[in-house]
């Protein structure tokens, strides 16, 4: 007779231990997903969906002088309603916590995946923080986080949907990578697949509430269409009421799509905006730097690729040529490298483990788990030394001194210096945030760039701040480059400018008729000489009262770092400095 108290007792300690596992490693993604630093569009994202929220959508560019009247085709209008009711309720912490638990959540998917991880983890814990690494540089409270929470959705309703038929070879060629599974293992479950049907609200929650909408119904599509190849080929003409049912869905949410404040035009935008090259932002480069993220990428990649030529699973068609398409897309862009890495979760990890195992069992090792109480215990160090950095990381957001211009902000308010300004655009919508609420300044270019802004904008505003900068910027403005234009272009009385990109501090020096007011060393802000230099103005700023010096910002400010309008502490002043942070403008 078997001896049931025995297994019995064995399976406790695995159990036991395969939890601590889990602990373990989530406490090593919390870290990976926990990013704080406020982005740099976060401002104007939380002022826009305020603004709507008061007054509508908005059709035309709001806060900018030079492109007053222009349409704007805003593809992130629930996002930014989100975050604007968030920052108002829960606050930019409760924003933190939100977006680590959504990290942490796709980080347990190869677990979920795994369902007896318990008898080897080591390569289910080795997916798990691939992915947390190749997630960190774009987890940010940002509207792309709704993109990727979509995804992730999209990905676990297929998952359920398509139970029974992926995960097989379902053609009748190449069967040699059916990996011994017989051509009768192809099935389907007409209830199950009927759950994709949901994928068309899905769609069109996703379309009004960011651009990345586009990635995930090419993803729908050509997942559908290749699993329509498979039926097709494998049933025939028996296939043919599956074949119009998933046919039907390509073609519904599809159309769901259309369903947003601009109909067709903003798929005609999409489409026209993703022909443009985007040098001008980093996270539409290709991976070229030896970085951290970089590494990663490529060890995820390598992941892939050796556990799908070494594992003995069966391939599935559909997802192969899915996993091409977005590795392709995550290669030439960066910001497409969480996509892959869900899709190495949700698709990969039973062919790591199987790859794995195979190798292991080949070298005679012996794969086991470290005892619970050895378990355990890391979780039990691990959670005291990462409990005050995380306490930190998710209580504030902060606003560092050495990356936005806060000082010069307050030389702003202090001075109450407003009106049309040049700011370096990836300060503009903090700027907006600060210094336009009141409808006294405006800016002459902000982050939202060709959603709302003409291509002649973007190209003065380029010309001023990179210049020519072959490979750094797509310019479509004829004629030569005029890095003064924008100096001119609706009558600016101020420039913002950031120190770290040169060029625009040395046209500054270079031109006539504009005067420093301020400088540390990181901003500069100038006037023009005819309002702020001449002693009759009535803005005249007096030598004394300027601020030039090449002071180091040091310290931070929490999220949004605006100066009180009212002489008081700011609520975001008080945070910073319950956290030891300074408010100082910096030192010299």
């Amino acid at each position: 007779m078997q001896d049931t108290s025995a297994n019995s007792n064995a399976s406790a300690p695995r159990s036991w231990s395969a939890w601590a596992i889990v602990a373990a490693t989530m406490l090593a993604a919390a870290i990976a997903v926990s990013p704080n630093g406020a982005d740099p569009d976060l401002w104007g994202h939380v002022q826009y969906g305020r603004d709507a929220l008061r007054e509508g959508l908005a059709r035309t560019t709001t806060y900018s002088y030079t492109a007053n009247g222009y349409r704007w085709i805003n593809h992130e209008n629930l996002s930014e309603l989100a975050l604007a009711v968030g920052v108002d309720t829960i606050g930019p912490a409760g924003l933190l916590v939100l977006k680590t638990l959504l990290g942490l959540a796709i980080c347990l998917v190869p677990f979920w995946k795994t369902k007896d991880f318990a008898k080897n983890a080591l390569p289910v814990v080795v997916v798990s923080l691939l992915i947390a690494v190749n997630l960190t540089n774009h987890w940010n409270v940002r509207p792309q986080l709704f993109s990727f929470g979509f995804f992730a959705m999209l990905l676990l309703l297929i998952e359920f949907a398509f139970t029974g038929w992926q995960g097989h070879w379902n053609l009748p060629w190449l069967t040699s990578l059916r990996r011994g599974e017989p051509a009768d293992a192809f099935t389907w479950n007409h209830r199950w697949v009927k759950l994709m049907w949901l994928a068309v609200p899905l769609c069109f929650l996703w379309t009004n509430t960011h651009g990345g909408f586009m990635a995930g119904v090419g993803v729908l599509c050509v997942y559908l269409a290749c699993r329509m190849i498979e039926a097709a080929t494998m049933r025939k003409w028996q296939a043919s009421g599956m074949l119009r049912r998933l046919a039907l869905m390509i073609v519904v949410a599809l159309l769901a799509t259309l369903i947003n404040p601009y109909s067709f035009g903003l798929h005609q935008w999409m489409l026209e905006a993703l022909r443009e090259p985007r040098p001008e932002i980093t996270e539409w480069h290709p991976l070229y730097t030896l970085d951290m993220f970089s590494i990663a990428f490529v060890a995820m990649v390598g992941v892939i690729v050796s556990s799908l030529a070494f594992s003995r699973k069966p391939l599935d068609f559909t997802q192969l040529m899915v996993l091409t398409l977005v590795a392709a897309q995550a290669v030439m862009h960066q910001r497409h490298a969480p996509f892959l890495a869900m899709l190495c979760g949700f698709w990969v990890t039973p062919h790591v483990v199987s790859a794995w195992n195979r190798v292991t069992q080949r070298s005679g090792e012996d794969n086991k788990n470290p005892h619970p109480a050895i378990a355990w215990g890391v979780v039990i160090v691990g959670g005291v030394l990462f409990a005050m950095p995380m306490f930190h990381r998710l209580s504030v957001m902060p606003v560092y001194r050495d990356t936005y211009p806060v000082s010069a902000m307050e030389f702003l308010d202090e001075h109450h210096l407003h009106g049309k300004t040049i700011v370096s655009y990836n300060w503009a919508q903090y700027f907006i945030a600060a210094r336009c609420g009141e409808g006294d300044s405006s800016v002459q270019f902000d982050g939202r760039f060709r959603t709302c802004y003409p291509q002649a904008v973007v190209d003065r505003h380029f010309d001023f701040i990179l210049g020519d900068a072959p490979g750094m910027r797509h310019r479509k403005l004829a004629g030569p480059v005029d890095p003064t234009a924008a100096l001119t272009e609706g009558d600016p009385k101020l420039v913002l400018l950031d120190r770290g990109q040169p060029h625009s501090e040395q046209v500054m020096e270079e031109v006539n008729g504009w005067t420093l007011l301020y400088q540390d060393s990181l901003a500069q802000i100038w006037g023009r000489s005819d309002l702020f230099d001449e002693p009759l103005s009535p803005e005249y700023l007096a030598p004394q009262q300027r601020s030039i010096s090449d002071a180091q910002q040091i310290g931070f400010v929490a999220w949004p770092a605006i100066p009180p309008h009212d002489g008081n502490d700011h609520p975001s002043s008080q945070l910073a400095r319950a956290h030891g942070t300074t408010t100082t403008r910096g030192q010299p």
